[in-house]
């Protein structure tokens, strides 16, 4: 691990920095980096591949979530292992972020020690999730079987913004034709009849 280097991606910035401290002050990485903004991420990932790489990213964002960077930094560097770090509670949105297969997921509420146990399960090959995240997981149930893709989650961020249909389009640089038939499938998916049944059921299971 002392030959990797460590990048935290959070737009919370106090955690961000907390977490980055405790790796700075633990010593197992060449270094450490914290990054808020997606681009100079990007950026930095550039510079640094094929370098081998931990990064720890939140799932939850301001301006929605970051489930299109697991594959667009793994494009970036073969050499980067993703480790999801998050408080969320839902069961279905866990097993949206898995089916991106992350090397790593950590609840917000675990303690360093499952940090390390993921970091040597890693250098074994193998993935870790954490036992806080197993626990939501068992506790599923049918409504949680429902699967969002990364797209749909997006949208239902800016949906609970407020943002009307062409705003949202305007946002995500997609037709208004493109977000209502996206719109229509979480509705069929949710079983939902309305906007406002479909926001409801996303914030009774977590989705935003």
């Amino acid at each position: 691990m002392k030959q990797q280097k460590a990048i935290i991606f959070d737009d919370h910035q106090l955690f961000s920095d907390s977490f980055s401290s405790i790796l700075e002050k633990a010593e197992i990485f060449a270094s450490v980096h914290s990054f808020s903004d997606e681009k100079l991420l990007i950026r930095f990932l550039m510079l640094e591949s094929p370098n081998p790489i931990v990064l720890f990213l939140d799932f939850l964002l301001i301006k929605g979530n970051s489930l299109h960077l697991i594959n667009e930094t793994r494009r970036l560097n073969r050499n980067l292992n993703v480790i999801i770090v998050s408080g969320i509670t839902s069961p279905s949105l866990i097993k949206s972020i898995l089916s991106y297969h992350p090397q790593g997921f950590i609840s917000k509420f675990s303690g360093f020690d499952k940090i390390v146990e993921c970091l040597n399960k890693n250098a074994e090959g193998n993935q870790f999730i954490c036992p806080e995240i197993k626990k939501i997981l068992r506790s599923t149930d049918k409504m949680d079987e429902i699967h969002f893709t990364s797209r749909e989650l997006q949208l239902l961020q800016y949906f609970a913004q407020g943002n009307s249909i062409v705003k949202t389009a305007e946002l995500v640089h997609l037709s208004k034709h493109t977000i209502v038939s996206h719109r229509r499938k979480m509705m069929k998916k949710a079983n939902c009849n309305s906007i406002t049944e479909l926001l409801a059921f996303a914030r009774l299971h977590g989705l935003i």
